[in-house]
């Protein structure tokens, strides 16, 4: 199914900080090319470096389309969004892939240095955990550079344990979470945000295939 057809789901429906934007979350589309890019040249260099690991000032054309020109069964992302002077501007992104043995996808989520501390990636793994289990998978799973103790420390939060298996290069962990169960602070966001929050779940059961139709040939990026 095409992301084209998704419309944007307004995930706050709480009283936010005065220079907070409503913030959206749907999934990425072709044309978020040029916003994504500004999104990325806006990343602290750590931040890049700790996203991608490497250091970058912004993607390739080439690294632009395969992020941006998905298909949303093999390869799912989510963005987050906020208007700023008319404009849409990207503040957070996820994603992840589908592995070859059918039943793993590898994620990877970033957020704004700017907009950090506000639940933005709680949402977005949120997203990632409900379309892995509507999809048939079983487990994401993630590479962290050892140093990024802020993502660890997240993704334990998130139900994430690490591992050593897979053959990882010195300094990079492996953090990995069974998508069989609801994300722990996806429970917490459904409090916060009531009928914003159901109405991503009802959003993400209705347009993401089924495990019989997803398509698993791995494409990496």
């Amino acid at each position: 199914m095409s992301a084209l057809l998704t419309p944007a789901i307004d995930l706050f429906s709480t009283p936010k900080p005065d220079r907070i934007a409503p913030v959206a979350l749907r999934q990425i589309r072709p044309d978020d090319a040029p916003a994504l890019q500004a999104f990325v040249r806006a990343l602290s260099p750590a931040s890049r470096r700790l996203r991608f690991h490497m250091a970058l000032n912004e993607l390739t054309e080439s690294g632009l389309r395969a992020l941006t020109r998905v298909d949303q069964r093999v390869h799912v992302a989510f963005v987050l969004t906020t208007r700023e002077r008319g404009s849409e501007r990207i503040v957070g992104e996820a994603r992840y892939v589908v592995s070859c043995d059918k039943e793993t996808a590898e994620f990877a989520i970033v957020v704004d240095d700017e907009f950090r501390g506000l639940g933005l990636a709680q949402r977005l793994m949120g997203a990632l955990v409900s379309a892995a289990r509507a999809a048939g998978l079983r487990w994401l799973v993630g590479e962290v550079l050892a140093g990024n103790a802020r993502m660890l420390a997240f993704a334990r939060r998130c139900g994430f344990a690490e591992t050593t298996r897979g053959g990882l290069e010195p300094g990079v962990v492996r953090v990995e979470r069974c998508v069989d169960r609801p994300l722990p602070v996806a429970q917490a966001a459904a409090s916060c945000t009531g009928v914003g929050y159901r109405r991503v779940r009802r959003l993400l059961a209705a347009l993401l295939p089924s495990p019989r139709q997803a398509v698993f040939d791995f494409q990496p990026f």
